[in-house]
């Protein structure tokens, strides 16, 4: 089986040289997807709860929350952290280990635990190149760590080097290198037929707002705690967007679309086929929608609703 490089990590923010890191209330959104026969695509959710002391060190305390496709929760063990010198720490088997290091320069390395790699070998994690970049006014570095990957013959025998971006506050972007997420910070080999896409999707703090590589690329207009289900669509749990009631599904010659939240604003709706091709679109400004389908054809079609930066699918039988 073919191997392919992931990397563990749950993007913590990191000390920058004047930032602060874990402010009480910074949240992280990571894609967490469900193997099933369609997308399906929830979220986990870390949250800076407060400032804490562990092994007599200053230390914070973050919540993670689990939320399937489907809207199912799963309240996970708490995380703790801390930041000392530039250095951030995240706490596991009683001890607190290193996960980054501000204060390296190029070419400097990156000393933290690859035991757990499950490559044959990894070279040490070396500062290949340091930037500055600036996100909503706040200047912030980026470290790229790279290494090279030694995969044994019995997975194909190939050697791969990888850079890391490592964003100070925010953590490591994932997806512009690599695939999977995971409070730890380290190399990791996985088949390819166990590929998630559990990437970063934003990082928000009450000075700053970051959309992770993944989340730009893929829904850059979607609430980061939207919840992706192939099997009916896209839905948002926490503004009230997915209170809608489209009906009747199977549906003849019309459908109603009913906003049960609406608020006197415009809202665009739109309907594609299976091949991704708008067929309908239309602005309205009012709760309740008629819509004429006696020209469509019978089949299968998405329902597109939005509302400013929500966004609502849901699909739409026609018989």
């Amino acid at each position: 089986m073919k191997k392919l490089i992931i990397v563990l990590l749950f993007s913590i923010p990191f000390v920058g040289f004047t930032q602060t890191w874990y402010p009480i209330g910074a949240t992280w959104y990571f894609n967490n997807q469900s193997m099933e026969l369609f997308p399906a695509h929830g979220f986990t959710k870390y949250t800076v709860l407060k400032d804490t002391i562990v092994d007599l060190k200053s230390s914070k305390l973050i919540s993670r929350l689990s939320v399937r496709y489907n809207g199912d929760t799963l309240n996970q063990d708490n995380v703790i952290v801390r930041e000392e010198n530039s250095n951030v720490y995240y706490y596991i088997n009683n001890a607190f280990q290193l996960m980054y290091d501000f204060t390296l320069n190029v070419g400097d390395t990156l000393v933290i635990d690859i035991n757990g790699a499950g490559c044959d070998s990894v070279s040490p994690l070396i500062v290949d190149s340091i930037k500055n970049v600036n996100i909503d006014g706040v200047n912030l570095q980026v470290q790229y760590v790279k290494a090279v990957y030694y995969i044994s013959p019995t997975f194909g025998g190939q050697n791969d080097t990888i850079t890391y971006p490592i964003i100070e506050k925010i953590g490591y972007n994932n997806f512009c290198v690599s695939s999977e997420e995971s409070f730890f910070f380290y190399p990791f080999c996985a088949p390819e037929a166990q590929f998630h896409l559990n990437w970063l999707r934003c990082y928000n703090d009450s000075n700053i707002s970051y959309n992770g590589c993944y989340w730009e690329a893929n829904f850059p207009d979607i609430a980061c705690d939207s919840l992706i289900d192939g099997s009916t669509g896209i839905s948002n749990i926490s503004n009230g967007i997915d209170n809608i009631s489209i009906f009747p599904n199977p549906a003849n010659n019309k459908i109603e679309i009913i906003l049960e939240n609406y608020r006197n604003e415009s809202i665009e709706i739109s309907i594609f086929n299976t091949m991704n091709q708008e067929i309908f679109a239309n602005s309205v400004f009012e709760r309740k929608t008629t819509i004429d389908l006696s020209s469509f054809s019978r089949g299968m079609y998405f329902v597109k609703v939005k509302r400013g930066n929500d966004l609502f699918v849901r699909k739409l039988i026609l018989e």
